[in-house]
């Protein structure tokens, strides 16, 4: 349901500015957008992850602050010379939440049963589509039979959406899961309040060792300006920092912490090709030379992010470096619309979710396409309901998000640009044969150097085809208080707490 943005910030104000209550060994997190759903199958929003990430294990994981693949409730693990079988061996004890017993074999079969399972409808079953089956061979030994090779297999096990559910949880609570959580992470969740908070609390028995804190409150800030406030003033403890100005000022102060990682992540503007002007391959290409992106990128996002060069971030496998090159020409603008009939412009809607990490570079695309003669008129939603409107046959003529990824490419490119995936994922409407043969060819090959050269003529030919204009990789950004210690930044913006504490508590 959407909800009214003045709604939401009065809400905010008063919850942030009155927290004087907040416990010892409370870590209060600043989060972009509200609570969506804990259904590690069904999660689409970034904040879900990283709220979750911290409720749910996986099979494996990545190491902390890394991209490598490390043991999590699997102890050990080999594959099958074919690479279409994988045995995993589960650790002992494991405990799920709320004395819903010990994690088996069996919650691990249920959980990518159900992640498969049409009638669930998750975004990313698609990504499984070679799992045939999970073969329960003990109580703490499983094994996965593929139809053929996955070499991304192991990549996608340490993915949210690969993440274990309790069978007996998920059977007991049916849709309800999404909101009553139940994993075996290192804290288990007590509530929400919509617009407000979402509560987490220690786990006492996580296999590891219970966490040093012992509460995590997440309080949904979308509007900037009060989230840096409430920071500043203490009312917050850990942010994710997204303007030059902010930055500087906490890198040199005594107050704050800083800790920086280059992002897998693309911000991007989508343009629907499957409506008019958009469907015109020469439009899209004016509006690409209309745009200024290095000025964008130098006076705007200073300091906090590097042009893209392709849908992919320069650290994941088989980036195509140099995809995209974009040149600010307005005449060369101005000559593409004619030749397309649009001699005079034309007036369409570019939507953004509130957020100034999107709204920021909407303003500046505004200005830029005037120039050109295209009337830009900008709708600013509440994100929940801009990711609905996204993923529905409705999806927006223009809109600008980011979106993160992974070390390899198999999971963005795939549900990006497969024509499957429309409009789920692919909201550009990419419907391309080619790029299809492509992808499930790479997706499922396993020799190296095929895989490069398929993952490179997908990027090569969606970039060359203008679907999205990618404006720019993000640095991962986050500022902390000074009494905060342990936090551990990575590329993906996982938020994990593992080693985190408060000191003097």
């Amino acid at each position: 349901m959407k909800r009214p943005l003045t709604l939401i910030l009065a809400t905010i104000v008063a919850l942030t500015f009155g927290s004087a209550f907040a416990q010892q060994g409370e870590l209060r997190i600043a989060m972009q957008y509200d609570h969506g759903s804990f259904d590690p199958q069904l999660l689409t929003l970034v904040t879900d992850q990283q709220m979750s990430i911290n409720v749910f294990n996986g099979l494996v994981r990545y190491g902390l602050g890394t991209l490598e693949i490390e043991p999590d409730l699997a102890q050990s693990w080999e594959m099958s010379d074919d690479g279409r079988s994988w045995t995993f061996r589960l650790r002992e004890g494991v405990q799920f939440h709320k004395g819903y017993g010990e994690l088996t074999a069996q919650d691990v079969k249920f959980s990518f049963d159900r992640l498969v399972d049409p009638e669930l409808a998750s975004p990313n079953a698609a990504l499984m589509s070679a799992l045939q089956e999970v073969e329960v061979l003990g109580p703490y030994e499983v094994r996965f039979h593929l139809s053929e090779a996955d070499p991304a297999f192991l990549d996608k096990l340490a993915n949210s959406f690969s993440r274990i559910v309790s069978k007996a949880a998920v059977e007991e609570k049916g849709n309800g899961f999404a909101d009553d959580p139940i994993g075996t992470g290192m804290f288990q969740f007590v509530s929400w309040t919509p617009d407000q908070e979402t509560v987490l609390e220690a786990f006492p028995d996580y296999y590891e060792g219970a966490p040093e804190l012992a509460r995590v409150v997440y309080v949904p800030i979308p509007d900037p300006t009060t989230m840096y406030s409430a920071f500043e003033s203490g009312d917050i403890d850990l942010i994710q920092v997204t303007d030059p100005i902010r930055l500087q000022r906490y890198e040199s102060s005594d107050n704050f912490g800083v800790a920086a990682a280059p992002g897998l992540i693309t911000r991007f503007m989508g343009m629907n090709t499957s409506v008019a002007p958009l469907d015109d391959p020469l439009v899209r290409e004016a509006i690409t030379y209309a745009i200024n992106r290095d000025d964008m990128i130098e006076y705007v996002f200073s300091g906090i992010s590097t042009p893209a060069e392709g849908i992919l971030a320069p650290d994941v496998q088989h980036a195509a470096h140099g995809a995209v090159q974009y040149e600010y020409d307005p005449e060369r603008a101005r000559e593409l619309l004619a030749q397309a009939g649009y001699p005079d412009g034309f007036a369409i809607q570019l939507s953004v979710p509130n957020i100034d990490r999107f709204t920021v570079p909407a303003t500046v695309i505004q200005s830029d396409l005037a120039q050109v003669g295209i009337d830009v008129s900008i709708q600013v939603m509440e994100s929940q309901a801009f990711l609905a409107e996204l993923q529905s046959a409705d999806t927006p003529d223009l809109f600008i998000l980011s979106r993160g990824q992974d070390a390899t490419p198999d999971r963005v490119l795939y549900t990006w640009h497969h024509s499957s995936q429309i409009p789920t994922n692919n909201w550009a409407r990419v419907a391309d044969a080619e790029v299809d043969e492509w992808l499930e060819a790479a997706t499922t090959s396993v020799d190296p150097e095929e895989r490069d050269r398929l993952f490179k003529q997908v990027q090569e030919r969606v970039a060359g085809d203008n679907y999205y204009y990618y404006i720019d990789h993000e640095n991962m950004i986050f500022a902390y208080a000074a009494k905060v210690e342990g936090f551990v930044v990575d590329a993906q913006r996982s938020l994990r707490l593992d080693n985190v504490s408060i000191s003097g508590d």
